[in-house]
């Protein structure tokens, strides 16, 4: 459904979960009656279904498309996400229609071309409708719903006293924006938290430890470095923040399953980097 402009859409809920992407311009959302949510180009919100929301008049230049989804749709989608992330969680509870969950994620694309283009994907083939549009649609929803799960730091949670999801949320960005240095003790200053209190709070709302999500993050950037740059391991080791190349190893193959020369080796194409004291 595209948005009407320069009528408001009156406060309504539904029995599906709605999902909001604006293509253009803004789109003024009132969440519960008073939480009033401005969404710019490129965002993307996961309306539960229960939640009770309003909609502000449209501008000229404000265009946004709605999708209704079943929730027996998304069956499908949610088996492909395998990990335990905050969007599996927030989809899997839409399935089993449970009210007490989150209202809204809202996840901002402006830097993730890849979800805009399989967006945009989903549009066209609802429009062109052909013999196995429903399947395509469900694995091209599959496919969205892996991309927004890399990018768990890019949701803000619809949780209008949820202090303790945000933060966790914070503590994801700040590794995601500095995995090289990151610390707990440094993030714990930064939002005057006792350290403790940060990981429990890691601990009952995101599948990982801080430690834990810092160590995936580092592991993930060797692994796209081993597989898109001819940088030697040694180098590479150093550029993710580890200072201790056998202690890299041991979580690298832990990880992986393989050295990071086999890694390298397997998903490059290649048949590895050059010989010598760094090419370990």
């Amino acid at each position: 459904m595209k948005q009407p402009r320069f009528i408001e859409v009156a406060e309504h809920t539904h029995n599906y979960l709605e999902m909001i992407y604006v293509v253009s311009g803004v789109s003024r959302q009132v969440i519960g009656g008073d939480r009033e949510l401005v969404m710019k180009e490129g965002d993307l919100m996961f309306l539960r279904q229960g939640t009770y929301h309003s909609v502000a008049p449209a501008g000229y230049d404000d265009i946004s498309v709605r999708f209704l989804v079943l929730p027996e749709f998304l069956q499908y989608p949610l088996g492909m996400l395998t990990e335990d992330t905050y969007l599996r969680r927030f989809i899997l509870r839409v399935i089993q229609g449970t009210m007490d969950a989150e209202p809204y994620l809202q996840f901002h694309l402006q830097d993730m071309p890849e979800a805009q283009n399989l967006l945009e994907n989903l549009i066209m083939s609802i429009m062109r409708r052909t013999r196995n549009d429903r399947r395509i649609l469900q694995a091209t929803m599959g496919v969205l719903f892996l991309e927004l799960a890399n990018r768990t730091y890019k949701i803000t949670v619809g949780n209008p006293t949820g202090y303790e999801q945000q933060l966790v949320l914070k503590a994801l960005g700040y590794v995601e924006a500095n995995y090289q240095t990151a610390t707990l003790e440094d993030f714990c200053r930064s939002v005057n938290q006792p350290a403790y209190y940060i990981s429990r709070l890691m601990k009952k709302y995101s599948p990982y430890t801080f430690t834990k999500y810092l160590q995936r993050r580092r592991l993930l950037q060797a692994a796209h470095l081993l597989t898109e740059t001819t940088e030697p391991i040694e180098q590479i080791i150093v550029d993710v923040g580890y200072e201790n190349s056998s202690h890299f190893h041991r979580l690298f193959r832990g990880e992986y399953h393989m050295t990071p020369r086999e890694y390298r080796k397997k998903y490059s194409g290649e048949e590895g980097e050059a010989t010598g004291p760094a090419a370990r």
